[in-house]
């Protein structure tokens, strides 16, 4: 049930809709499976007519999903304009590679949000499903439906010895990548947040920054995943990854007790100077932003006004056009964003605070009304 993107469509993944189990702390959960299809080369070492051939075969593939993943839409990224593709960015829909990536590299999104597929991004096939707040088990329920469905139409690349084969000998093996995507602003408060984190690493626990490896934790986000997928089963990663984010988040969850309890005139006057900041700013850097959203997300989770919701807080995170420019970072190369870019995330950013103290006034208005 595949469905060519003719008409318009806004794109919003799940995980940016809606709160999750743990959604104070965890932003989003995604589990992703790396799958290549049997005697065809890798992307990096394939032709046109081979990325063809790749692209082809899935999109018949998925023309043949029934009721139980729900309608699906082809996006070209070469055909978006630039600020969709930077959409499917920063919601990790797809990676700034995969999107300048060219021709025959669409990317495959259900109408519900939670399951998307980049092809020949590095492998023939990411699947992925991704889901807000801290859910490893669903989500990767999830995503080995889809995936025992694709591997019934589509001949896998794998080896007895090895498990499914891969462009990156970290994703030989189970082609597992579960990842949790924690707002640790607590622990970073406090100077807690390396000591914690170095912990973590030791039970072979992964920490990244918001999009991915080399880049930073922007806004006190930071993503914690397996580091390898061979010589584990999909049930250990699951295990190590869900254990390793149950810990940070207990540890953020009392930061912030003890914050609400020491410093809660400090955390008020930061999110007062935050949201001034953000209400009067006519240029914002992506850095800049999520550093003061930040601020007020915390507020908001410690009932400190003013803040910040979280839905609204993963919004703007999907929207503000960060993940380009983080991602070219990552590989050492010098960007400056353009001012146009800055001002339009500024005036981005007033819309929504905006938006939020109507709702919270609104609120308010209907909580104070006299019974009759």
């Amino acid at each position: 049930m595949l469905k060519n993107r003719a008409e318009k469509k806004t794109i919003m993944p799940a995980w940016v809709r809606a709160e999750g189990p743990a959604s104070d702390v965890a932003i989003s959960t995604r589990a992703r499976l790396a799958r290549n299809i049997e005697g065809l080369p890798f992307p990096c070492r394939a032709c046109d007519a081979d990325l063809k051939r790749v692209a082809d075969r899935v999109l018949d593939t998925i023309h043949k999903t029934d009721e139980r993943f729900g309608r699906f839409y082809v996006l070209h990224p070469r055909h978006m304009t630039a600020f969709e593709r930077l959409v499917l960015i920063d919601s990790h829909l797809a990676s700034s590679q995969h999107v300048a990536g060219g021709s025959y590299r669409p990317v495959v999104l259900n109408e519900s949000g939670t399951l998307s597929l980049m092809v020949n991004e590095e492998d023939h096939m990411r699947i992925q499903c991704i889901l807000p707040g801290l859910q490893p088990l669903r989500a990767l329920e999830v995503v080995r439906e889809f995936d025992t469905f694709l591997g019934e139409q589509i001949q896998y690349a794998r080896a007895d010895n090895y498990g499914y084969l891969t462009a990156s000998l970290s994703n030989i093996g189970t082609g597992l990548r579960l990842s949790v995507m924690l707002h640790l602003a607590g622990l970073t408060m406090l100077g807690e947040v390396v000591s914690t984190l170095t912990a973590a690493a030791q039970l072979k626990i992964s920490v990244r920054g918001l999009f991915g490896e080399g880049t930073k934790a922007l806004g006190d986000l930071f993503q914690v995943s397996n580091e390898t997928t061979i010589g584990f089963s999909e049930k250990e990663i699951t295990s190590r990854v869900r254990g390793a984010a149950e810990h940070l988040i207990a540890r953020e969850r009392e930061a912030r007790r003890i914050i609400l309890h020491n410093k809660k005139e400090e955390i008020t006057n930061l999110a007062n100077k935050a949201r001034a900041r953000l209400l009067t700013a006519r240029a914002l850097s992506g850095e800049e932003a999520l550093a003061h959203l930040s601020t007020l997300r915390l507020a908001a989770g410690l009932g400190i006004p003013p803040g910040i919701s979280a839905t609204a807080f993963s919004e703007l995170l999907a929207s503000m056009q960060i993940g380009a420019t983080a991602s070219i970072k990552r590989r050492g190369l010098p960007i400056a964003e353009t001012v146009g870019a800055e001002v339009r995330r500024a005036r981005q950013v007033r819309e929504k605070l905006a938006e939020e103290s109507a709702i919270a006034q609104l609120a308010f208005s209907e909580e104070g009304e006299p019974c009759n």
